[in-house]
């Protein structure tokens, strides 16, 4: 794996995000694991533009942006914007939308809440 070009990656087909979570365009995601036991899971995603409803249950999930645009935006309002080098947390209980301008890439490592 090259983390320091995500975009040369080996990744798998693009799937459509779930049609009741798509609140704009057709956004689409595909994934790496580079790690996954029990309690830990850590890889590389990828989406295409567009917006949908996103919500972390059981788990914190720790993101770091590598390529693209957007913002992640809580119920609440609060916006945290993503580009390269930005480094976001959705604890347990997080609900929002990811709303993707550019093709994006992020690492991301999510931990199962005790």
């Amino acid at each position: 794996m090259n983390a320091n070009n995500p975009a040369s990656q080996d990744w798998p087909a693009a799937e459509t995000v779930q049609q009741h979570r798509i609140v704009a365009g057709s956004p689409r995601t595909s994934s790496i694991s580079v790690h996954q036991d029990g309690l830990s899971h850590a890889g590389l995603w990828r989406v295409s533009p567009g917006e949908f409803m996103t919500a972390r249950r059981g788990q914190t999930e720790f993101i770091t942006i590598l390529e693209g645009t957007g913002r992640l935006v809580r119920d609440s309002g609060e916006t945290t914007e993503l580009y390269p080098g930005a480094f976001a947390v959705m604890e347990d209980g997080w609900t929002g939308r990811w709303v993707i301008d550019t093709d994006l890439v992020k690492t991301f490592v999510t931990v199962t809440t005790p």
